[in-house]
């Protein structure tokens, strides 16, 4: 509104003089005002003469939230300042406020009470300053909550429907003010929930989860504030599994190139059946599983060994698993992996227990040594001897090599004492180190 609009008529008045002059003809003429009665009209409140601030701030709004209440406006372009007022809401009317106090004095057009009680409405009201002291009229008052409080929880949550698309579910609303329903699920009744989605009306379908998995499902309401409601009653629901169900990929865990030995192993979801693996290989990833020369093997397990060729370019080599349902339904390929190269190791050692010399004959016995998924199995051991102690490969007078875990050694002259000491051989071709020695004294 211009300062003009706003002009009092007794101001007017009061600072102009009107001089009527008879013409000739009889008519009366207004003499123009003065430079002093105009200035007079550029405010209309006697205390606050030349008053710029004419109008409250435009604009002004009033939001609740949970953490605060949240003022703005339109700046005007002559304030400096905001005064912001706030009065307790005692009804609905809009005289129904106690005494407004003044909250704060800001220099933006935006002020978040975050110190208003939680659940008591609030009557608020702005007006502008400038430097010069003058303050503009107060704006219309609105109300607003700092509002903690949850919506009512949704009740009879049902599963309206599974089929191979997903859990369809369907609840009420609980006569809250809900304005949006949040979904969570968890895959037992102890474990931790999952957000799946959220909706504004009373039915979701979920469409994420696992096919054939059961999960336990939970709906929570939502205010306009943020503020979430308790759980309603929970319900399980599975996503059906059909002909046309593909398995989820493959987790290739496990993927080690020890020398020439490459070893994979993955594992699989368990709620559609699969009935075979195939690896694929590339020197590129993702490995590309549509073009045939990329195909490895084919295996029924959940882990694949081979033995690769002896050229270094055997170590670039990227590798994905795909699963394959009895219905010929692939799935997607596992992440494409790099084996770890490292080089191979021997086996470890074994220890001989037993030493029972007879007729011209010893008897050995030792400990088996076991070997881990990604080690080389053990193929045998070798047994040294020599008739001199501290026998060792390189001085040893004999050697046999078994794939038993005990040796009789015939044929030996009695009363000569031989020592002993056995390794364990690998399919990698290493050895061991040597058991500790052992000797034994053949009898006549």
């Amino acid at each position: 509104m211009s300062p003009r609009s706003r002009l009092r008529p007794t101001a007017v008045a009061s600072a102009t003089l009107v001089v009527l002059a008879l013409g000739l003809t009889g008519t009366a003429h207004a003499a123009a005002p003065t430079a002093a009665a105009s200035a007079a009209r550029t405010g209309d409140d006697p205390d606050q003469p030349d008053n710029p601030l004419y109008d409250a701030p435009e604009g002004f709004s009033v939001g609740d939230g949970r953490e605060a209440v949240s003022l703005s406006w339109s700046p005007l372009s002559a304030a400096t300042a905001y005064e912001v007022y706030r009065a307790e809401a005692e009804g609905t009317g809009p005289d129904e406020v106690g005494p407004y106090e003044r909250l704060a004095t800001v220099r933006t057009s935006s002020y978040a009470d975050s110190a208003a009680d939680p659940d008591v409405a609030y009557a608020y009201k702005v007006r502008a300053l400038d430097d010069a002291g003058h303050v503009s009229p107060y704006t219309e008052p609105l109300r607003g909550t700092r509002d903690t409080v949850a919506p009512f929880a949704p009740r009879d949550l049902t599963r309206a429907r599974e089929d191979e698309r997903g859990v369809t579910l369907a609840w009420r609303s609980g006569d809250s003010d809900a304005v949006k329903y949040v979904v969570y699920r968890a895959e037992s009744l102890n474990s931790s929930r999952v957000k799946v989605g959220s909706t504004s009306t009373l039915t979701f379908r979920d469409t994420k989860g696992d096919p054939g998995r059961t999960y336990h499902y939970e709906v929570r309401g939502v205010d306009a504030v943020g503020n979430e409601s308790e759980a309603s009653n929970t319900v399980t629901g599975t996503k059906s599994v059909t002909a046309s169900t593909a398995p989820k990929a493959p987790a290739l865990d496990n993927a080690q190139l020890v020398g020439r030995r490459l070893t994979l192993s993955w594992s699989q979801s368990p709620y559609v059946p699969v009935a075979s693996y195939t690896i694929y290989r590339s020197r590129t990833s993702p490995v590309d599983i549509t073009d045939p020369a990329n195909r490895v093997a084919t295996t029924t397990s959940k882990g694949y060994t081979a033995t690769v060729g002896e050229g270094d370019g055997e170590r670039d080599y990227y590798y994905a698993v795909v699963a394959t349902s009895p219905y010929s339904v692939s799935s997607p390929a596992s992440a494409s992996v790099k084996p770890t190269y490292s080089e191979p190791r021997p086996p470890g050692a074994t220890e001989v227990y037993d030493v029972t010399p007879g007729a011209g004959t010893v008897r050995l016995s030792w400990f088996g040594v076991p070997y881990g998924s990604d080690e080389a199995r053990v193929t045998g051991y070798r047994v040294y001897r020599s008739t001199n102690p501290q026998v060792t490969k390189e001085n040893a007078e004999f050697s046999h090599v078994t794939d038993s875990t005990e040796y009789v050694d015939r044929g030996l002259a009695s009363g000569t004492t031989y020592y002993y000491a056995v390794a364990t051989l690998n399919e990698d071709g290493l050895e061991s180190a040597l058991s500790p020695e052992v000797s034994a004294t053949p009898s006549a």
